[in-house]
């Protein structure tokens, strides 16, 4: 059985270094633009939108990245398919990287929707909620949406 010291800023300083180090290995994203790889959403009601896209044939998600935040969605390329909805869970959940005091967040309920497959590239909606139980915070995506190409980067 594990106990905690309750250091939380110790935790923190943790994930961040994580997030340093994960984004250390990940090779250089596309960037965003209209038409072209996409990915918006709210959180907590503000909007946010990717500057870059890691293709999912290299990080094996669909992650989008942009003002020190990050949105990994699962991916799989036979799913792509209009009315395709994945349901989240804890074995299948959104990863969200955010610069505060929670830093990782797994995003358990919610749901992404395969909304339009046209020739190379795919689209859809989600949302998530996320809650952490040492803070007792929470983080609700809305209005999610993505746009990738399927042909690859």
């Amino acid at each position: 059985m594990l106990s905690s010291c309750g250091n939380e800023s110790k935790s923190v300083s943790d994930a961040k270094e994580l997030q340093s180090e994960i984004k250390k290995m990940q090779p250089g994203g596309t960037p965003t633009t209209e038409g072209g790889w996409t990915m918006t959403a709210k959180i907590n009601g503000e909007k946010w939108a990717a500057t870059s896209i890691i293709s999912p044939k290299v990080a094996g998600r669909i992650a989008g990245e942009g003002n020190d935040k990050t949105i990994s969605l699962p991916y799989d390329r036979r799913g792509m398919v209009p009315g395709e909805k994945t349901t989240f869970s804890h074995n299948n959940a959104i990863d969200l990287m955010t610069n505060d005091d929670v830093a990782m967040w797994g995003g358990y309920t919610g749901a992404m929707e395969i909304t339009k497959v046209d020739g190379n590239w795919a689209e859809g909606r989600f949302y998530v909620s996320a809650n952490d139980d040492a803070t007792g915070k929470s983080l609700e995506v809305t209005e999610g949406f993505f746009r990738i190409s399927l042909a690859g980067k």
